[in-house]
């Protein structure tokens, strides 16, 4: 296949290691086939071992970790003779056997675990930059080459392989587990992206059934789905009922029953029944497609922390270099003993590796990213984290958020002379252009066969619809837009209509109330945060959702642009917005974070840097008690990542750290940072067992 096909229907994540792949990447053929990398170096380890994605990185760094630290006990031990005597009464020439065989030993770990630190340190250098790997490079490569140097001019040289190689094995270490976390950070996204979504068999105009390509796919096209087979689209059920498990997309643990009118995702796979399925969504807009594009950008984007850690970083190292030059002028000059200071400027430089700051954030991140996709939360990036961490006020839409968004006709209520079928035809008509919920709604309560065509359809944010029905210009949403006098206030939602400016009626449509929606806002009240409901609905419908769900403030009638300002006026960054409509767009860009949902319009769904998956919203308190516990973590990680590297610079620096502790010390600062950052993988475990998840699922309305 050529890499240009390819890019159309693969994720861009490295087949190796399953990071976003930058630009074109490192394209090869492995098995037969053209896969995309990172870099050179994932293309050359999928060569070796034949492992696909973060599996591949873990196991080839596991292998290399085995090999080095089989040489690197072999080295101890030789070390550990030396050390306490075990050489005394030994031939010279067999002494200097060992001391050959330890050279070969190291020489091994080095071309193994060293070079590819070598080799970014030198890349970095040439972009003008100084990266953590320089001293792990100046470290390891400054011991060996010392101790080769001492092996080939001295009789009785000094020999502190041990000590280079040690800190290669141990970073490597450190390595494995982060290499391990990131695995099970994106399992579930590349789980996804094996199932195969390639072929699919459409239904033709006279009843038969072709087999064609998923991309060739259409909305509009009718598929048939066989028991056991994977959607490859988006869609509504037309004919038949299932049961689909959506765990995979919308962390529903159990199998969710599917009847005509029910959405579908791709992806999902068919249960025991066959379903005929009106494509809605293909390709990048699938639900499918959305998960993987915001992965990517959450690996891809840096947080305001990493941004400062990147930054500190980028002084430190050469600072920390010039500190372990002053410490071998002091010990040489002033204190006149240059091999003591030779050691201790060199373990400055492996006690101050800044390992551990690097990992601080982005593996807290990364966790944490993982853990709320497995509970059905897909945030964005690292930012929106911190932003959510950060927030103190809710703004919470009605329609879609605080209800299933799938209203129905309550009441059809024509005005005197006014043929009830004819009211619901045109209106059907025109809400037929329209992706609200209400027009929806008005559209599946026509039963009266087919919908005359609309010419020059406009949808008026907040306000309504509108459209040329048979040459007549039909309007139909608030009294103010269609220009009538509102009349007696309902709980329901009203949407009048018009016929060239005549009032035909009005309809009465109401939405149920998600069973969760009272839990998540008592929750969310618990947690500090203000909670208000903006609507673009009446007052009436607006309170009564509000008494029915514990908020105490509303705002109703709210324009897209009214509600805007409300963002603003709370102070945009501390404000979490929700929604899943065209008019939440605006409100949803400007707040500090914005929500939607998995089934939301187009611009809602672009807006939102959060996205609950099913129709449990209790996650979203879930979601801001998570992004505080990352918070708190990430300031833990970094508090002890620089205290450690202070305090341990000084002690180095004194001669009372030798250089194979030092290393050994500056890894376990790196895995007291995993460790502090791998309870997020916990957070919540008992979420995923409790019915609330997917409940309200099973009683969504046909």
């Amino acid at each position: 296949m050529e890499i240009a096909a390819l890019e159309k229907t693969q994720l861009s994540l490295c087949s190796h290691c399953g990071l976003p792949v930058a630009g074109s990447g490192h394209q090869g053929e492995v098995a037969g086939a053209w896969q995309r990398f990172c870099c050179y170096g994932c293309f050359l380890c999928q060569k070796i071992i034949g492992e696909k994605g973060v599996r591949g990185l873990s196991s080839w760094l596991l292998a290399q970790l085995g090999l080095s630290w089989f040489f690197a006990m072999d080295i101890m031990m030789l070390s550990l003779m030396r050390y306490f005597g075990g050489f005394e009464g030994i031939e010279l020439g067999t002494v200097r056997i060992l001391e050959w065989i330890e050279f070969a030993l190291a020489t091994a770990i080095i071309m193994l675990l060293g070079f590819p630190y070598l080799w970014r340190s030198l890349q970095s250098l040439f972009r003008g930059s100084v990266s953590a790997d320089a001293l792990i490079a100046i470290g390891a490569f400054a011991t060996y080459g010392y101790s080769t140097w001492s092996l080939i001019t001295q009789d009785r040289p000094d020999l502190y392989f041990d000590s280079g190689s040690m800190i290669l094995v141990l970073v490597n270490l450190g390595r494995y587990v982060e290499a391990a976390a990131r695995r099970r950070t994106i399992a579930g996204v590349k789980a996804l992206s094996a199932l195969d979504l390639s072929q699919s068999r459409r239904l033709k105009p006279d009843g038969g059934v072709e087999e064609v390509a998923a991309s060739a796919l259409v909305p509009g096209d009718r598929v048939l789905i066989e028991p056991g087979g994977a959607l490859p689209a988006d869609g509504v059920i037309e004919r038949g009922q299932s049961s689909i498990p959506e765990a995979l997309l919308t962390g529903e643990e159990r199998a969710v029953p599917k009847r005509p009118g029910d959405s579908v995702l791709a992806g999902t796979v068919n249960g025991d029944s066959e379903l005929v399925v009106r494509v809605t969504a293909v390709g990048e807009k699938t639900l499918r497609a959305r998960i993987f594009e915001m992965t990517r950008d959450a690996l891809l984007r840096r947080t305001r922390f990493e941004s400062v850690v990147d930054k500190l970083a980028r002084v430190f190292i050469p600072l920390v270099i010039l500190f372990a030059v002053g410490t071998w002028l002091v010990w040489e000059f002033a204190l006149h003993k240059p091999t003591q200071g030779a050691f201790a400027a060199l373990a400055v430089l492996l006690v101050a590796c800044p390992c551990a700051l690097g990992l601080a954030v982005p593996l807290a991140s990364a966790l944490a990213l993982g853990r709320a996709a497995q509970l059905g939360i897909l945030i964005r990036d690292g930012g929106t984290l911190e932003r959510l961490a950060h927030a103190r006020h809710v703004l919470l839409d009605k329609t879609g958020t605080l209800t299933f968004g799938r209203p129905d006709v309550k009441a059809v209520q024509p005005q005197a002379g006014i043929d009830e079928q004819h009211l619901l035809r045109v209106a059907a008509a025109v809400e037929s252009k329209s992706e609200h919920g209400l027009g929806k709604a008005i559209v599946r309560h026509w039963r009266g066969g087919a919908l005359p065509a609309v010419e020059n359809f406009r949808a008026v944010p907040g306000c309504g619809v509108e459209g040329k029905v048979e040459g007549k210009l039909i309007r139909l949403g608030t009294a103010e837009f269609c220009g009538v006098a509102a009349g007696e206030e309902s709980q329901a939602s009203v949407a009048y209509v018009v016929e060239d400016g005549r009032p035909l009626g009005r309809i009465l449509l109401e939405d149920r109330i998600k069973p969760s929606a009272r839990d998540a806002i008592a929750q969310l009240h618990d947690l500090g945060l203000d909670v208000a409901l903006v609507t673009g609905d009446h007052e009436a419908a607006a309170q009564r959702v509000a008494r029915e769900t514990g908020i105490f403030t509303v705002r109703s009638r709210h324009t897209p642009e009214q509600k805007l300002a409300a963002v603003n006026a709370l102070g945009a960054p501390t404000v979490i917005m929700t929604g899943d409509g065209f008019n939440d767009g605006p409100a949803l860009m400007a707040a500090g974070v914005g929500v939607s949902f998995a089934e939301a319009t187009g611009l809602a769904r672009l807006s939102a840097g959060l996205t609950l998956l099913g129709e449990d919203l209790t996650r979203l308190p879930l979601a801001v008690r998570l992004a505080r516990r990352t918070l708190v973590v990430m300031k833990l990680n970094l508090f002890w990542a620089f205290i450690y590297n202070l305090g341990a610079l000084g002690v180095a620096a004194a001669g009372f750290l030798a250089p194979q502790w030092a290393a050994v010390a500056m890894v376990i600062s790196s895995l007291c940072v995993v460790g502090n950052s791998w309870q997020l993988r916990e957070f919540e475990r008992k979420f995923e067992h409790e019915e609330v998840l997917g409940g309200e699922a099973i009683e969504r309305t046909a």
